[in-house]
């Protein structure tokens, strides 16, 4: 075979009492601890399929992107195990967090399993060591009260990694737009609110919503979908805003490739035209795709236009 199945363990003793400990470990910002710049929030929704999702944002060195775990086992006060939801397969990681009793004190347990080809095995196994002995003296840190306890909001140091950046260089275009007949703010508060994701794709939009702590209404603004995908996994898809004004807003999603949406809300000729345009690097595609991306992308951006219609306007009597 191969592929290969890693486990990397780190327990140490902690200073604190047990059930201030678990109160720690349990809650999904206890992922916020790893190192480097990350932030774990709680999707708060019950998503058939699933236990207890969150999204893990990871900001890297050049990339940043937004993971989906899940709830794989719970035991109250002693033991919870994250398992990856977005990867391919599912479950390909899996996170373990535990505590248990000793005189004066517990033994905090962390714990990684990682599915990884035989050639990079030793390279991860190094990697999650490194991973593991810091992710559990931060923890620990935290609960002795030497260290504050990691964050329930976005974390400075994740919004300016994930900041986003005009596109560089020549850029194409596809719109799409259609007339709604409503009043413009109307069309506009639909537009921008997040769950309305879920009522224009509601068969692929698990949950979605702002991320906690980022602006709101205001650039800087952060939304996320949380999307079913086959093979029992879910993916996490996270916009930020570059501009964002009534009326108007440019939007670009973390990760790669680097494309932006542009939402402009306006009254026209007794309703609101609505239009959408999608730009993304002129070098994106090879010259012999680059058309038929363009339509693609201009069906998808009229398809998505209509969909906001359709939530908008009244059904007829």
């Amino acid at each position: 075979m191969w592929e290969a199945t890693l486990r990397v363990t780190r327990e140490q003793e902690v200073d604190a009492d047990p059930e201030r400990v678990w109160a720690l470990l349990a809650a999904p910002a206890a992922l916020s601890a790893m190192p480097g710049r990350r932030f774990a929030f709680a999707v708060p929704a019950e998503v058939p399929g699933a236990d207890r999702l969150c999204c893990l944002i990871v900001a890297g060195r050049e990339h940043v992107h937004c993971a989906v775990l899940d709830v794989r086992e719970h035991v109250p006060g002693e033991l919870i195990v994250w398992q990856t939801r977005s990867t391919r397969p599912a479950g390909k990681q899996t996170l373990t967090l535990s505590v248990r009793r000793r005189p004066g004190g517990c033994v905090l347990s962390v714990a990684v399993t990682d599915v990884v080809s035989r050639l990079s095995k030793a390279g991860r196994q190094r990697y999650w060591r490194r991973i593991a002995r810091a992710w559990g003296g931060n923890l620990r840190a935290a609960a002795e009260d030497r260290a504050p306890w990691p964050p329930a909001d976005l974390p400075a140091g994740v919004r300016e990694a994930c900041a986003v950046r005009r596109l560089p260089g020549q850029t194409a275009q596809a719109s799409g737009a259609v007339l709604v007949n409503a009043d413009a703010g109307a069309v506009w508060e639909t537009v921008r609110a997040p769950e309305t994701a879920r009522l224009i794709d509601p068969d692929n939009v698990a949950w979605a919503g702002h991320v906690p702590g980022s602006p709101q209404r205001a650039p800087g603004e952060m939304q996320y979908c949380v999307m079913r995908e086959p093979e029992d996994r879910f993916t996490a898809r996270v916009t930020i805003a570059r501009e964002l004004t009534e009326g108007r807003a440019v939007t670009q999603r973390l990760g790669s490739p680097r494309m932006e949406v542009r939402q402009r809300v306006r009254p026209d000729d007794g309703g609101t035209r609505l239009e959408l345009t999608t730009r993304w690097e002129a070098g994106l595609f090879t010259k012999s795709t680059t058309a038929a991306a363009a339509d693609d992308f201009a069906r998808q951006m009229q398809e998505r236009a209509e969909a906001y219609k359709a939530v908008i306007e009244p059904p007829p009597c």
